[in-house]
């Protein structure tokens, strides 16, 4: 540039300022060009970061909703494995077996959901755990699940499926009567200590068995013994009770140890006791798919333990807690799939209820059940 300008100045002394406004009109223009340019670049890079911004996941978009947009179909229900696990408090019981052998067979998984099953010793450890929201859901009865939700308010429970007691087969209870109490038939209890577990479904059944049967349940007394093998400790020796209410299998050992059967529930043509598997209703609420999928393994491992029972008798010898010399006569029991209480049962149960004082009000059919 400066040899350019230093011959200029030789020829032409006054033609170095007309040179000078020329060259600095040059590079104004160039410059403008150049801030155009970049002008342009700038405004493609906006225009790219907008669009990428309008396409960016909205809230509640995750990465599992863009794999499923990927391939093309939506996730099932419940095969989040992200998930929590559905925390079902139960006792080591025949009730809670078909849980037990879903789980064995995967049946959860199978549907993408994960369930966690939590072993309690009692029914009150169960209520307790439930009320401190460790829990989901519960193998219950409903005098138990009726008095949690009286508790819990909207936080209750609803039973979606029948753990055993859909058919008056299913879930025997027997009235037993010591080996000397000389106590033959029902109305041989008129006057008699009979041992239960009060203001539980053993006093209910108690008190249904003698009404339908025309006795009056306040010609006898009811003494409490909640725990089960020292109620039946306590009827074989006959002194403090004459008379108990036990379930399988320890019904089944009182028989063989020389009690008497005083009533069988299974023969009285009529549905009295049911066990239930139940769901928090925020769960039924929030994520019914969750609630849909533990229904339906549910009822499939129902269905696998009655068409082949031989195939889970170590497993159900494990998890109902059978003691090895009840083993013989304690087999793997049927069960009912697809099956939710009725509700002249609820109503039932509900009833008595409030005739002892432990409902103010008796709940709804729907506020105990959620149908399928």
């Amino acid at each position: 540039m400066h040899l350019i300008t230093d011959n200029l100045e030789k020829r032409n002394p006054k033609s170095r300022s007309s040179f000078l406004c020329c060259l600095i009109l040059i590079l104004v223009v160039l410059l403008t060009a150049c801030a155009g340019s970049g002008a342009g670049t700038g405004s493609a890079a906006g225009s790219a970061k907008a669009e990428t911004d309008n396409n960016a996941a909205k809230p509640g978009q995750g990465s599992s909703a863009a794999a499923a947009e990927s391939n093309g179909s939506a996730a099932e229900p419940g095969s989040d494995g992200n998930a929590e696990p559905l925390r079902i408090g139960v006792l080591k019981i025949a009730d809670s077996f078909p849980l037990y052998a879903a789980v064995e067979e995967g049946l959860f998984e199978k549907r993408g959901l994960q369930v966690e099953i939590i072993e309690f010793q009692s029914a009150s450890d169960q209520s307790v755990a439930y009320e401190a929201g460790e829990l989901d859901g519960m193998m219950t009865d409903m005098i138990v699940q009726s008095l949690i939700n009286k508790a819990s308010g909207e936080d209750g429970m609803r039973a979606v499926a029948m753990a055993l007691g859909g058919s008056p087969e299913e879930g025997r209870f027997l009235v037993v009567s010591s080996p000397s109490a000389g106590i033959d038939s029902p109305e041989d209890l008129v006057g008699k200590r009979i041992g239960i577990s009060e203001n539980t479904m053993m006093e209910y059944l108690v008190t249904r068995y003698l009404e339908d049967l025309g006795i009056d349940p306040g010609q006898t007394q009811m003494v409490n013994i909640p725990k089960l093998t020292l109620r039946l400790d306590a009827v074989m020796e006959g002194k403090d009770i004459q008379a108990a209410i036990l379930p399988d299998p320890l019904a089944i050992e009182a028989v063989e140890r020389g009690c008497g059967t005083v009533i069988d529930d299974t023969k009285l043509g009529k549905n009295y006791s049911q066990s239930v598997f139940t769901l928090r209703r925020s769960i039924l609420q929030e994520t019914p798919e969750r609630a849909r999928a533990f229904r339906e393994a549910c009822d499939e491992a129902i269905t696998l333990i009655n068409e082949d029972p031989a195939r889970f008798a170590d497993l159900f010898v494990e998890k109902a807690n059978v003691a090895p010399d009840l083993q013989d006569a304690y087999t793997v029991p049927s069960y009912t799939p697809s099956c939710v209480p009725a509700e002249e049962e609820v109503d039932s149960i509900q009833r008595w209820m409030v005739e002892k004082g432990l409902l103010e009000k008796a709940f709804s059919y729907e506020e105990i059940v959620e149908q399928p």
